[in-house]
């Protein structure tokens, strides 16, 4: 099984010689690793070129200059496009991956013949790298499981949860290029691979992390400081606005194949639309109703943040308590 590591890169070069050194010292070497730089003006393509010549990488890692920018997330469809390994590791600029992160999910896809794409969990960190506790954080390894335990997330998960960035994600190539958009997708790429992937049932979840994903701003404060952030209703409602946009794409490019995908995405984005008018009207009501009527789309945690969000604007001196 050949592995290909991929890639996309926009000034990014603050951090991402700690990436390159964490994919260069994993335990199961790369055959292939893929960078694209999409026009970088911080000195991004240095770093890296310094890197590949300083490591003798010149056969195996290859870098490539867009000559126009195709931006995000046209950059990294096109990476995608240059990969050759049979199981593609996607790779973002300024996160840090475990040493054993390539060898224990291809252990995966070797045990697993069924599995199109696979996804370790992750830690945050900040940008001084270190490690964050979020009340936010994502797919964080369960307690009590055995670590890398499998199970298999379905497509109303990946809606209802969105927890997945393609830097803890890998997929088979094959399967991959047997429906990749030709010309690429305004869907991000590791939202429209773990969809596509779960719809099928063949979308897999290891219990253990094994990268740190870097959080750039908002974290010198303290957990206190991101809660507040949390709690900004129109910095909220943008985020549901962008949410919904990649939902209305999803049905506008029709990326998905089955009835139980097509039903998943509808839901959701009746779910979102109505969350946001809810948060919007400033109802307690309207929040606690558009939950009801959503219990399969509405996560808890974020029913309980919109409820705060409603309480701090109804009785702003609460929190400043």
């Amino acid at each position: 099984m050949k592995v290909s590591v991929c890639m996309a890169t926009y000034n990014g070069a603050e951090y991402i010689g700690q990436q390159l050194e964490s994919i260069l010292s994993q335990s199961r070497k790369p055959d292939q690793v893929v960078l694209c730089d999409d026009g970088s003006e911080d000195g991004t393509v240095t770093v890296i070129r310094d890197f590949i010549q300083e490591n003798g990488l010149q056969d195996a890692w290859k870098l490539y200059l867009n000559k126009e920018r195709k931006g995000y997330p046209g950059n990294f469809y096109h990476a995608m496009s240059l990969c050759c390994g049979d199981v593609v590791f996607l790779a973002d600029q300024d996160d840090i991956w475990y040493r054993e992160k390539i060898a224990h999910m291809c252990r995966v896809f070797e045990d697993q013949p069924g599995a199109a794409v696979v996804c370790c969990k992750l830690c945050l960190i900040d940008a001084e790298g270190a490690r964050i506790h979020s009340v936010m954080a994502p797919t964080r390894e369960t307690n009590g499981k055995q670590k890398g335990e499998l199970r298999r997330v379905g497509i109303e998960e990946v809606f209802y949860k969105c927890e997945w960035p393609g830097m803890v994600t890998a997929y088979r190539r094959n399967w991959y290029q047997g429906w990749q958009p030709r010309g690429g997708s305004a869907v991000p790429h590791d939202f429209l691979i773990c969809a596509r992937a779960a719809e099928e049932g063949e979308f897999y979840q290891m219990d253990e992390v094994l990268a740190c994903h870097r959080r750039h701003d908002g974290n010198a404060g303290g957990e206190e400081h991101r809660l507040g952030r949390l709690l900004q209703r129109e910095r909220k409602l943008r985020e549901i606005l962008d949410y919904l946009e990649i939902l209305q794409v999803f049905h506008r490019e029709d990326v998905l194949r089955t009835g139980n995908g097509k039903a998943a995405l509808g839901r959701k984005t009746a779910s979102m639309q109505g969350r946001y008018e809810a948060l919007k009207s400033g109802s307690l009501r309207q929040v606690l109703g558009n939950a009801g009527r959503h219990r399969r789309e509405t996560r808890i945690k974020t029913l309980l943040c919109d409820v705060l969000i409603v309480l701090k604007c109804k009785f702003p001196k609460i929190h400043h308590r």
